[in-house]
């Protein structure tokens, strides 16, 4: 979701379901992919872009349920993998 900070108003909500056949590391990464376009596309200072599962960002979501990482995390807290952008 995307929300113009000024008014409170959402300008742009989505919400990406699981493909059939989709494993849980595809259906993250494509996430992933797909956060980063919508923050690239809302980047003003005005816009606050807002991911689900209870988390601000793909990385949050990430750290907290490393079973959707490739690498997981390494030893100083840091995800190995891809990372998104911003």
């Amino acid at each position: 979701m995307v929300r113009d900070r000024g008014t409170g108003r959402f300008v742009y909500t989505e919400r990406m379901e699981r493909r059939a056949g989709e494993t849980p590391w595809e259906y993250a990464r494509r996430s992933v992919r797909r956060e980063g376009q919508i923050r690239t596309r809302f980047a003003e200072a005005t816009m606050q872009v807002i991911v689900g599962w209870g988390t601000d960002s793909v990385e949050d979501f990430l750290r907290e349920h490393p079973e959707y990482r490739s690498g997981g995390i390494v030893g100083d807290g840091q995800l190995e993998g891809d990372m998104v952008d911003q």
